[in-house]
């Protein structure tokens, strides 16, 4: 009965020996080419972060160049705005001018008619 164990124990290792040399190779190439994805995969995945930041930096960007065209926007009509209120302000000492010297010409004449009394 021993050499019908030792037999069977050669048959075992045989047949494990002969399994490994079958199913080694492809898996040492699978695990081979894994490696090789999993690399690509990081650096597709640097590159789609590094394009995201990029794509956050422009966006940024675009906001701030609005932002900046709003304040052109906005000082131009602060300017607009300022001109009509130093105009309205001109006018409006040139008519209190001009009510003042009315007035003043209206107690003149006043002043210079005579009473009823007198004619």
């Amino acid at each position: 009965m021993e050499s019908s164990s030792a037999d069977e124990a050669k048959t075992v290792q045989l047949l494990a020996k002969g399994i490994m040399e079958m199913y080694e190779p492809p898996l040492t190439t699978i695990n081979t080419h894994l490696k090789e994805l999993t690399e690509k995969q990081d650096a597709v995945q640097g590159m789609l972060t590094s394009e995201r930041r990029r794509l956050e930096d422009l966006q940024n960007d675009v906001m701030l160049d609005a932002l900046l065209a709003d304040i052109a926007t906005n000082r131009e009509k602060l300017v607009t705005i300022s001109n009509s209120m130093m105009t309205l302000h001109k006018r409006v000492q040139s008519l209190q001018t001009r009510a003042a010297n009315v007035e003043k010409a209206a107690k003149l004449k006043a002043a210079n008619k005579p009473g009823p009394s007198s004619s």
